[in-house]
């Protein structure tokens, strides 16, 4: 199933990249960059400009190498648009039933964002396989820690505010993986063409990740 392969890749990798704001012109030599430095995750977000371009773009030219995703998908109707698009995986901002049960009718990995301990077991009852705790930097890396003393056996996968330097801190706390928004996918970087930077950068987060990934 595509759910099981996207799962794998995330896992392996220990990063998503997150692709916000940057022209369809840009995205495929972004990802030729961020692939070059390991990453086999992407995701664009729907508050980008022509975003369903920028996704079936990369699943038609990156799709035997990476998984492509979209994020910021706040209701079924933009879930259908995402998939029909050729979307692998979903992720939201929040919550919403409605969402994942579209997407999982779809056979598809639905990420949904938990904040709290009921929308985190609410998730779970849906049968949700990865969650992205969100807002990360904001709640701390202790929230983390607290957060899987009862429910420890989470995929939770921190996004918001993530830099190189929390994600080892958040890799020791236990996280499946971190999502990485401006922090790797710099606009000024791509707006200079300077992928041999957005490639080190890729190497340097997924080296902090796997580095110091929880036992």
């Amino acid at each position: 199933m595509i759910k099981h392969r996207v799962i794998h890749a995330i896992e392996q990798t220990g990063l998503i990249a997150i692709v916000r704001g940057i022209e369809p012109e840009s995205v495929l030599p972004l990802a030729e960059a961020l692939y070059a430095g390991g990453v086999e995750v992407i995701e664009v977000t729907c508050n980008s400009t022509r975003y369903l371009e920028s996704i079936t773009a990369l699943k038609t030219k990156m799709g035997d190498k990476m998984k492509v995703g979209a994020g910021t998908v706040i209701n079924p109707v933009m879930a259908q648009l995402v998939i029909d698009a050729g979307a692998d995986f979903v992720l939201s901002p929040d919550f919403n039933p409605d969402v994942v049960s579209m997407v999982h009718e779809k056979q598809r990995l639905m990420i949904p964002a938990v904040m709290t301990p009921s929308e985190i077991l609410q998730a779970c009852r849906l049968g949700v396989d990865l969650l992205k705790l969100f807002p990360a930097n904001s709640l701390g890396i202790d929230y983390l820690k607290e957060i899987q003393g009862p429910l420890d056996n989470l995929a939770l996968i921190p996004v918001g505010g993530i830099t190189l330097e929390n994600t080892a801190s958040f890799a020791q706390a236990g996280a499946f993986a971190v999502g990485v928004g401006s922090a790797l996918t710099n606009k000024q970087w791509v707006k200079d063409g300077e992928w041999g930077k957005i490639t080190r950068q890729a190497e340097a987060f997924i080296r902090a990740f796997r580095d110091n990934k929880h036992r």
